[in-house]
């Protein structure tokens, strides 16, 4: 991975991890933008990159991308659920923490064992994909938890017309 595109990852987790912990109303759409874009992103990457392929590497990838969807499946069930002026709201705990150490964990790992088996251009060029999944698995549990509760989803807010002065 360049610089540049560790610099990007590593903003973008932030980002992520910031707006989790923080709290905030449950989205419609929007909880799964984000994630789309990850994974896009990740197959134009891949794409672009063209890493050797080998058995080994596709097994590694293949085992991180279980590992990691099912670690988007424990932090789904690891926010704080309640309402906030009648809307779900969610908010990070000590569980999604330890969830995202050890999906941050996963990722580390398989990065360093690519690099063993001489896969590490793919498992590399793989980041923004198996963080876009995991990142979808988990929207599409907390989602499913929030209908299953019965709480309203407060609507997205329009998008403000920008003036050109």
């Amino acid at each position: 991975m360049d610089a540049t595109s560790l610099v990007i990852t590593v903003a973008i987790v932030g980002l992520v991890l910031y707006k989790q912990f923080r709290g905030q109303f449950v989205g419609g759409s929007r909880d799964v933008k984000l994630p789309l874009i990850l994974v896009g992103i990740g197959v134009l990457t891949l794409a672009q990159a063209r890493p050797e392929v080998t058995a080994a590497g596709v097994g590694l990838l293949a085992a991180e991308l279980v590992l990691t969807a099912g670690l988007g499946v424990l932090r789904g069930y690891a926010f704080r659920l309640g309402t906030r002026d009648g809307w779900a709201y969610r908010s990070g705990s000590a569980a999604l923490l330890v969830a995202w150490v050890l999906t941050i964990g996963v990722r580390v790992g398989a990065g360093v064992l690519g690099g063993a088996v001489g896969a590490g251009l793919l498992l590399s060029t793989s980041s923004a994909l198996v963080f876009g999944g995991s990142l979808l698995v988990q929207s599409l549990v907390l989602r499913h938890r929030v209908d299953a509760a019965g709480l309203p989803v407060r609507p997205a807010e329009p998008r403000r017309a920008r003036t050109v002065a």
